[in-house]
């Protein structure tokens, strides 16, 4: 329960992250105000789920619908980051139930996962790529993987068999996941020149491959393509059009998402039904 009101806090401040991006804000600095009336909102009108239930939905200066993004996105972001710590601190093979090295794992996906978020939110709205949040997280995957190496701790698997496929290279397995996965992505973009997915893409999966082994990635970029066209399905069913921009990064977050908590479980079901 603690880390879920916590991730309500974090998705309150991640969602004001992707806010002031898309209206080019500063989103350290400057108050928060609502976007009809420019009211600066107290403390008492920020509180993550409770102010908009409070509120019933609306400001209490001028009376406008306060979007339906806001409680979403912290009760999203609650969800996920409980799930994570179950995954870290419950299913783990590190010893003890909450070690110094169990805690700074979770806080490196945490901060890795949250840069995706943001990322992810961005591109819903702008279908664009910001890429101060790429430099971030690309720097944070780099210390991650010192982090590992200087306390000779393994990557973790998130699926099952999957990344036995692979040659073991070792210290140097994350760089190689990064550039296989982008690799992927860079293909694609040339071939359709931009017209198939965005350069962005290319970067985001750089991103993912210094965090999730290559089995685990390629399984996380099946996912989201998995997800991107019942998503595409949808918008030709309703629109009646066939070719429409997708925002791509959404959706590989989705798929890490699904990899980091239910991996093992589908995959192992998977060769199960093969084994049949």
């Amino acid at each position: 329960m603690v880390f879920f009101i916590f991730g309500l806090f974090l998705g309150s401040f991640l969602n004001n992250i992707a806010l002031r991006l898309e209206k080019k804000e500063d989103f350290l600095f400057s108050r928060s105000k609502c976007p009809y009336c420019q009211k600066i909102l107290t403390w008492k009108e920020l509180i993550p789920l409770l102010s908009f239930l409070i509120q019933k939905g609306k400001c209490t200066s001028c009376g406008s619908p306060i979007s339906l993004r806001y409680p979403l996105v912290e009760i999203f972001t609650g969800l996920w980051v409980f799930l994570l710590a179950k995954t870290v601190f419950i299913s783990s093979s590190l010893n003890g139930p909450f070690s110094f090295l169990q805690f700074f794992e979770f806080l490196f996906y945490l901060i890795f996962l949250s840069t995706l978020f943001v990322l992810a939110l961005y591109d819903l709205k702008t279908f664009l790529i910001d890429d101060k949040l790429i430099i971030l997280g690309i720097v944070l995957g780099l210390i991650f993987i010192s982090f590992k190496i200087y306390f000779h701790l393994p990557l973790r698997d998130f699926s099952y068999l999957l990344n036995y496929f692979f040659f073991q290279f070792g210290k140097f397995e994350p760089i190689f996941s990064s550039f296989l996965l982008s690799s992927i992505f860079a293909l694609i973009y040339f071939l359709t020149q931009g017209k198939g997915i965005g350069f962005g893409d290319v970067k985001t999966a750089f991103l993912i491959g210094l965090f999730l082994r290559p089995g685990d990635g390629l399984f996380s970029i099946l996912l989201a393509s998995f997800f991107g066209s019942l998503y595409g399905i949808y918008l030709i069913l309703k629109t009646k059009k066939f070719h429409q921009p997708i925002p791509f990064v959404p959706f590989l977050f989705l798929g890490v998402l699904t990899t980091i908590f239910w991996g093992k479980s589908l995959t192992q079901f998977y060769f199960n039904l093969l084994s049949f």
